[in-house]
């Protein structure tokens, strides 16, 4: 059976458009062959994600994003579109939030499955969210890290400047006092020569020191301090004796009749000395010849 020629491209244009169309929108991430639900939802900014991206929930590939809208009756918002391909129910408080797929920052979606009983259907607009990307927890990590960088930069820039200023200030001191310090590296090398020179002495010094240590550890003395407080224990018990009116000593101290005994013989000896100063014959009686002293002069 042959066909014409006319049927033969009209078949073929028909079955080119069905291609077209097919792939059109297979590229778009729909399929025209497949049962499918459409869902949406509202963000302020997408970060990136593009029509075509992965609809996963716990990691399982369930659909693709449809398309991305700019809606003005929302405020501005982007509505995106995704369709469910995959026969699973999600509950109406489902959120649908966009995140990373790799390290490289590819975007895509997925469902955190909510706790109402009501199961959301297709052309519900489910709650979106964003999940918080890996560059942004890099960016947080590094951001304190970074703070702290500048902190030690200013932090070695000052103390930079400060050793830049003292290095200077040391070098005009040195370059001023340069005779100064001359003079004293000379002084000082001076007084190197004169210690030197007196080695001799300071060893005899030394060894002098070292004979005298020598015998002070050899000689007793333990013993030199035991006798010294055997005498201060001695002396104690005089003092103790005096205190109480033991002895000659401590009745003179603690009795008060015999201080004015002793006071009052003193004075008797005193007027007897002074008599003797003023009339010494009455005393002493001397002749050369033997002769005795007339009864006047004894009276008198």
């Amino acid at each position: 059976m042959r066909y014409s020629k006319e049927l033969v491209i009209g078949i073929t244009t028909v079955a080119t458009i069905i291609c077209f169309v097919w792939g059109y929108n297979f590229l778009k991430g729909k399929n025209i062959f497949t049962t499918k639900r459409d869902y949406y939802a509202f963000y302020e900014h997408v970060h990136g994600l593009e029509v075509g991206q992965p609809v996963t929930i716990n990691g399982y590939k369930i659909g693709q994003v449809t398309e991305i809208n700019f809606d003005v009756s929302y405020g501005g918002s982007l509505l995106v579109g995704f369709h469910i391909s995959r026969p699973i129910d999600f509950s109406k408080d489902t959120k649908v939030e966009i995140y990373d797929m790799d390290i490289m920052g590819a975007k895509g979606l997925q469902l955190q499955p909510g706790t109402s009983d009501v199961l959301a259907v297709s052309g519900d607009t489910l709650q979106g969210d964003i999940q918080i990307s890996l560059t942004e927890q890099v960016t947080k990590q590094f951001v304190p890290i970074k703070d702290g960088t500048e902190r030690l930069i200013n932090v070695l820039d000052s103390t930079l400047r400060s050793i830049t200023l003292l290095t200077e200030k040391a070098s005009h001191l040195i370059e001023v006092n340069h005779q100064s310090i001359t003079s004293a590296a000379g002084n000082i090398d001076t007084l190197s020569q004169a210690l030197n020179s007196q080695r001799k002495d300071f060893e005899a010094i030394l060894n002098n020191m070292k004979a005298f240590s020598k015998d002070l550890v050899d000689s007793d003395v333990e013993q030199t301090i035991s006798q010294v407080d055997e005498t201060m224990n001695n002396l104690d018990l005089v003092l103790a004796d005096i205190n109480s009116g033991k002895g000659s000593l401590g009745k003179l101290v603690k009795d008060g009749k015999l201080y004015m005994e002793m006071s009052e013989s003193m004075s008797q000896l005193e007027l007897l000395l002074e008599d003797m100063r003023e009339h010494p014959k009455r005393y002493v009686h001397f002749s050369l010849f033997g002769r005795k002293d007339s009864p006047t002069d004894t009276i008198n």
